[in-house]
C-alpha cells in the first residue's frame, strides 16, 4: 500500500496482474480440456457416425382400441358411487364396506370431545 494513505481495512488491495492472468489461464484451460475429452469421447465411444440418422426404431405397439369406452366408463364410475354409498363386501378382498357419511358419523362419534389431545 501506499504510505501516505492510512490503511482502512474495507479499502481495495492492489490487483496483481499476474493472478488475473492465471485466473483466466485456468479457465481457458478448463474449456480446452473439457471440448477435448468431449471428442475422445465420441471418437472412441462405438456408435454410429451418423447416428440418428440410419438409427433403427423401434417397434412400439399401437394404442389398445376399446370396443365401448362410455360404457366401462360409466360401468367403473357407477362401482366407485356403489362403493362409497351402499354397503357390501368387498369381492377381492372381502373387506365389508359401508356409506361414507355413515363412516364419517361413527369416526366423529370416536373422536375425543373437545378437539385434538
Amino acid at each position: 500500500m501506499d504510505e501516505r494513505v492510512a490503511e482502512q481495512p474495507y479499502a481495495p488491495s492492489r490487483v496483481d496482474l499476474r493472478a488475473i492472468i492465471a485466473g483466466v489461464g485456468i479457465m481457458v484451460g478448463g474449456v480446452v480440456l473439457s471440448v477435448i475429452g468431449a471428442t475422445a469421447v465420441s471418437h472412441y465411444t462405438p456408435s454410429p457416425r451418423s447416428a440418428p440418422n440410419n438409427a433403427v426404431r423401434p417397434r412400439i405397439a399401437g394404442p389398445i382400441q376399446r370396443t365401448a369406452p362410455p360404457l366401462e366408463l360409466e360401468a367403473f364410475m357407477r362401482e366407485k358411487e356403489e362403493r362409497l354409498h351402499g354397503r357390501g363386501v368387498d369381492r377381492a378382498t372381502g373387506e365389508p364396506f359401508i356409506p361414507i357419511e355413515e363412516a364419517m358419523k361413527a369416526m366423529a362419534a370416536e373422536a375425543p370431545k373437545g378437539g385434538r389431545q
